[in-house]
């Protein structure tokens, strides 16, 4: 008998089927080795949950060994749990920070069975990791930039551009937010040489930005005024030869050969559904735990997707400061929403999610924090902001992918991975963005965007701890010059979190 569904720890309640399941026929999984089964009394959907046995009102659900929430809803068994009849339920933050005996309990990982020395050729910086690209950053300063840097990139072989939708109008704290994302993007080691430009008129001008990241960087710095050039025909002019000499001197450099422990990897989720935290999730996982054995740096980012699971995530902090910075950060996300009469489980799960069988912001937490693997977190970071050890790492970014994505970028990252259900395009300008999914429909429907398909963890033909070493070697490739899809197409996507409203 095929097993249809997959039951994560032991003692949960519920197994997601990985097939459609019509009313009447057995659901079978697998419970402590053996094999059982549970006939379908209603038609239960592809990614989504079967009660195993009868839900009363009040009732938790769980998965993965943990809660995911409580029943409002009756539920018998061998019916549907999901959004309808499962909520999330608030966190006591107070009880899980840490006492004065903490020590890092998290299990770990077995590891790579058969490690072996990597290397990539990249560029050497004078500053920090080496790049493993050569762009030439055309750098807008505010949105009224925007359309100018385009054009100019377009021009020049090797230059790439942002669209900058703010740097104008600004309070205080949405304009250091912006400034440590434009600063941090100049130095990514990814990038040779920058050209700004600005409109002249905006909250930081593009002298003083190129000010600010040449006090930061020895790399080649220009920049331009629309108004003071005379308007965008000239100022595009200047620039474009600027970046054209910039782009001539990349050319020149060489590249060296670098052990694989100079990497600084993001790792983010999007579009997630139940196949993310079944299998794509934890298969990266693994990758950033063979990654950190290895002597690199990952860094996990979008906090809100840790609220419910924060206690999981926490087990893993290397000591109590670390421990109670992450339970710390979940806190103070949600009192930041609700001080504007926001909550954010109305929002999280979104209802792509939802459609993917994630039915609380406990089950997609609980799913995606296993992307950050199973070491310890050296080091608990705000956004936009380098790491200053190596290891596993935690940043403090906005609940929204490409944010998140653009923060881990500014903060150094020469790569990134993405995990994705439901499938998405996102990309970025200053570095590949590698799209893995474990959900099979996706790769075939979106294999244009998809880059690695990992769909043989849910079909149970491989290990996601065979997958996630093989990802490695994926990585490796990337760091030694080979495109992501999203590389290819030229994708630029980029968000900057802001505090509040324009003013």
């Amino acid at each position: 008998m095929d097993i249809n569904a997959l039951m994560m720890d032991d003692t949960d309640n519920v197994v997601t089927c990985v097939t459609e399941v019509k009313a009447g026929d057995n659901v079978v999984f697998k419970q402590a080795g053996e094999v059982k089964t549970i006939c379908a009394e209603e038609d239960i959907p592809y990614c989504h949950k079967i009660a195993l046995t009868d839900l009363a009102v009040g009732d938790e659900v769980f998965k993965y060994g943990e809660s995911l929430g409580k029943m409002i809803e009756a539920v018998a068994k061998g019916h549907l749990v999901n959004e309808n009849n499962l909520k999330s339920v608030p966190r006591n933050y107070d009880q899980e920070l840490a006492g004065d005996d903490f020590v890092m309990s998290a299990k770990q990982s077995a590891g790579d069975p058969n490690p072996k020395k990597r290397t990539f050729w990249g560029y050497r910086r004078a500053e920090g990791r080496p790049g493993i690209r050569n762009h030439i950053l055309i750098l807008p300063t505010c949105a009224c930039g925007s359309e100018s840097s385009r054009i100019v990139a377009s021009q020049v072989r090797g230059a790439v551009n942002i669209v900058f939708n703010t740097g104008c109008s600004d309070v205080a704290a949405n304009t250091a937010m912006s400034q440590k994302v434009l600063t941090g993007f100049a130095c990514n080691p990814n990038v040779y040489g920058v050209v700004i430009i600005g409109l002249g008129c905006e909250t930081v001008g593009h002298a003083q930005l190129a000010e600010k990241i040449r006090s930061m960087t020895s790399k080649p710095v220009a920049h331009f005024g629309i108004q003071d050039e005379g308007g965008t025909l000239k100022t595009i002019e200047k620039a474009v030869r600027a970046a054209r000499d910039m782009a001539a001197e990349a050319g020149m450099q060489q590249k060296e050969e670098f052990d694989i422990s100079e990497l600084l990897l993001g790792i983010e989720c999007g579009g997630s559904d139940a196949t993310s935290g079944i299998a794509s999730n934890p298969a990266v996982g693994e990758l950033s735990d063979a990654l950190v054995d290895l002597g690199a740096t990952t860094v996990m980012s979008e906090s809100i997707e840790w609220i419910g699971g924060e206690h999981v995530l926490a087990k893993r902090a290397a000591n109590k400061e670390i421990h109670d910075q992450i339970i710390e950060v979940c806190r103070a996300y949600e009192a930041h929403l609700n001080a504007a009469g926001q909550d954010c489980r109305a929002g999280q799960p979104t209802p792509g999610n939802k459609a993917g069988g994630l039915s609380t912001l406990e089950e997609k937490s609980l799913g995606c924090i296993r992307k950050g693997g199973t070491r310890p977190i050296v080091e608990v970071l705000e956004q936009a902001v380098r790491p200053s050890k190596k290891g596993a790492v935690v940043m403090d970014t906005a609940g929204y992918d490409i944010a998140s994505v653009t923060s881990m970028v500014a903060a150094g990252c020469q790569a990134v991975i993405f995990t994705t259900g439901r499938g998405t395009p996102t990309g970025n300008a200053i570095a590949p963005v590698l799209k893995v999914t474990a959900n099979g429909r996706t790769y075939a429907r979106m294999e244009d965007n998809m880059d690695v398909d990992l769909s043989g963890i849910i079909a149970g033909t491989i290990s996601y701890q065979e997958e996630g070493h093989r990802l490695v070697d994926k990585i490796n490739a990337i760091c030694n010059g080979q495109l992501t899809k999203a590389e290819a197409y030229g994708f630029s996507d980029i968000a900057v979190d802001h505090v509040c409203r324009y003013v």
